[in-house]
């Protein structure tokens, strides 16, 4: 296999390495081998497989808007089972990765007894989360698309934004969330990127009192 590594000139994270070749059955093996390390993601696309590191400001941003988005369901009473970053392959269209955050919602009955995921028994992801502060190198909304993933947030460090899957096979912007109509998910943002700064709990507090100004029903 020819790989490629792209070296850091400098200490600051995320780190990348990409080997090009990669048969289904590699990626399988690397994927089990490597599942126990935490702040690794693994991405692959059908030919090549990306190794990126995780820095502290994208698990930052990654806990904060899932903890935003549970945080949401329980206020409003909504039923909703979160994977996390659950390892989703499906051999059938050769495409893994991990998202930051996913959750079932509309198919979250189904998931409550799931102790492992299968692409031909269970439904994927109804939302799933990626930050964006630090892109791939590969394709991953592509990959999303390819595992069936309905609903995709996209935070780049600046701003939120909502995809939804189309006939076409393709993401498109929403404004409002498939898996919570009620939703502006742009209205998120701000909980997101706060000024002054506040520790996560703090936020989570602003913006369960948002919610109930609000008087959200789902």
């Amino acid at each position: 296999m020819a790989s490629v590594l792209t070296p850091p000139t400098t200490v600051t994270l995320p780190q990348r390495f990409i080997i090009d070749g990669v048969t289904w059955e590699q990626y399988v093996t690397i994927s089990d081998a490597l599942t126990p390390q935490r702040g690794l993601r693994l991405t692959y696309d059908g030919a090549r497989l990306e190794l990126m590191t995780l820095s502290f400001l994208h698990e930052r941003f990654k806990k904060l808007l899932g903890r935003l988005i549970e945080s949401l369901a329980l206020e409003l009473d909504i039923d909703l089972q979160c994977g996390g970053s659950t390892t989703f392959r499906r051999e059938d269209v050769e495409r893994g990765l991990e998202p930051d955050e996913c959750y079932w919602i509309a198919n979250a009955d189904q998931m409550i007894e799931v102790s492992d995921w299968n692409p031909t028994v269970h439904p994927p992801p109804d939302l799933a989360v990626e930050i964006d502060v630090a892109s791939s190198s590969l394709n991953r909304r592509e990959i999303y698309a390819r595992l069936g993933v309905p609903e995709l947030w996209r935070f780049d460090g600046k701003s939120l934004a909502a995809l939804r899957l189309n006939d076409a096979g393709d993401y498109e912007p929403i404004e409002y969330s498939l898996a919570f109509p009620f939703l502006l998910v742009r209205d998120l943002q701000q909980f997101l990127l706060t000024d002054p700064p506040a520790s996560n709990t703090s936020i989570v507090r602003r913006f369960l009192d948002w919610l109930r100004e609000r008087s959200f029903e789902n």
